[in-house]
């Protein structure tokens, strides 16, 4: 997929910069523009697709240690495991997906709009593509919580924010 994405476009200098020889800027302009004009190359993607993971195995970790400990205190066993949830663990995790933490709306739409930007080149025929590509990823997500029911709610005000997003970097 990232293939389907992510074209090379050989035009461009081998040091991923774009050559703008018009009449200079003013330096926050210039700024702005450089950095929205900016390729991605494959080291980068791999960095960004690397530290995802990283945070999602992160994430996975905590809370299977959340789910083992809750059953550590109330004797509830889940696949095996013994669940229990320590009241500091579920502080980590309200301060995590808290407004300015690792996992709030902001920081997740932050790092998947990044992500879809560096596979797209900047490329905004590509939005459609990406656009759905995060829509099945939540939905396959939501077929895996509460039964098939959905995801929890911060799931879907972070699906919201990236689709706002998707629709703001469009109208750019």
């Amino acid at each position: 997929m990232i293939n389907e994405i992510n074209s090379v476009n050989p035009s461009i200098a081998p040091n991923n910069k774009v050559v703008d020889n018009s009449k200079p800027k003013d330096i926050k302009e210039e700024v702005k523009s450089v950095k929205n004009n900016r390729k991605y190359d494959s080291i980068e993607v791999n960095k960004l697709i690397a530290d995802n993971e990283k945070r999602i195995n992160d994430f996975k970790e905590m809370i299977r240690k959340m789910i083992a400990k809750q059953g550590e205190k109330s004797n509830l066993t889940l696949f095996g495991k013994n669940l229990n949830v320590t009241v500091e663990d579920s502080q980590k995790a309200a301060e995590a997906i808290a407004e300015g933490g690792e996992y709030s709306v902001d920081a997740v739409a932050t790092r998947i709009m990044d992500m879809a930007k560096s596979l797209s080149g900047g490329d905004k025929s590509k939005i459609p593509l990406l656009r759905d590509a995060v829509k099945k990823g939540f939905e396959a997500a939501g077929l895996e919580f509460n039964g098939g029911e959905g995801l929890p709610d911060i799931c879907n005000q972070t699906y919201d924010e990236i689709m706002k997003r998707f629709d703001e970097w469009e109208n750019e």
